[in-house]
């Protein structure tokens, strides 16, 4: 007999892992190549190409971001599963949702993974698996489904036209569809997404309203895991003038 479930949904960087992969911007008076972190370069992106230090470099995506699509290095090592090994090697590669995904798969609540990343659900799926591997994690998660929306397949399949913001929204909807259709509609499921963005909780807000507009029966949850305090907020269908959202700071874990 089909039960009410719990969904959980999770981006993958500095939200369940913090993992050592390099952007590579092209120097396009030189040629130079320089390599930095995802940190580093959210930091500068806005100046590249404007006058001042970084007004000749820039991140042309098939190249800066080679390393967040599935490929190998130079020495043959598949890029995320190099990086997820060096990682679990070094330390400090637990995000601030590590903890809540860390549950979900104890508890063998459905989970989802939604990411920027180009990598193929099969290379997500086996960096997922070295974590288990590794004993961080007793068991793969039971998966709803994967998403590595930069991927071409997946842009297709989600709309080719659709921007990166676009893209995510529309994944989550599509793991929303996929969970009721496996579990049943009928039931009183709840939905979550964490992150510790800020633009990406606001992203996450705007796509769970909406399904919480076709689905009002269901509860829909946006879980923000920024350093200062971890919220769980749920979207609640537009009444008059209240509030889409009800913070509620109790246990997230349902």
């Amino acid at each position: 007999m089909a039960e009410r479930q719990s969904f959980y949904f999770f981006d993958i960087d500095e939200n369940v892992l913090h993992l050592p992969t390099k952007v590579h911007l092209l120097n396009t008076m030189t040629g130079e190549e320089k390599t930095m972190t995802q940190a580093e370069f959210d930091g500068i992106r806005g100046y590249l190409g404007m006058a001042g230090e970084w007004e000749d470099w820039a991140a042309p995506p098939e190249r800066a971001f080679r390393e967040f699509a599935d490929g190998k290095d130079r020495n043959g090592e598949e890029y995320l599963l190099r990086d997820i090994r060096r990682g679990l090697a070094d330390g400090g590669w637990k995000g601030p949702s590590w903890d809540i995904f860390k549950y979900a798969v104890l508890r063998h609540r459905p989970v989802a993974i939604i990411t920027a990343r180009q990598h193929s659900a099969e290379i997500i799926r086996e960096g997922i698996k070295l974590l288990k591997d590794a004993g961080q994690i007793p068991e793969e998660p039971d998966y709803v489904a994967i998403f590595g929306v930069s991927n071409p397949e997946v842009k297709t399949a989600l709309g080719a036209h659709l921007t990166t913001a676009g893209l995510k929204r529309a994944a989550i909807r599509a793991c929303v569809e996929t969970g009721l259709e496996k579990f049943g509609r009928d039931l009183p499921h709840s939905f979550g997404m964490s992150d510790d963005d800020p633009k990406n909780v606001d992203l996450i807000t705007s796509a769970m309203l909406e399904c919480k507009l076709d689905y009002p029966d269901k509860r829909f949850f946006v879980i923000s895991t920024n350093r200062r305090r971890h919220v769980k907020l749920e979207v609640l269908s537009p009444h008059k003038e209240e509030s889409k959202l009800r913070a509620a700071e109790e246990d997230y874990y349902g």
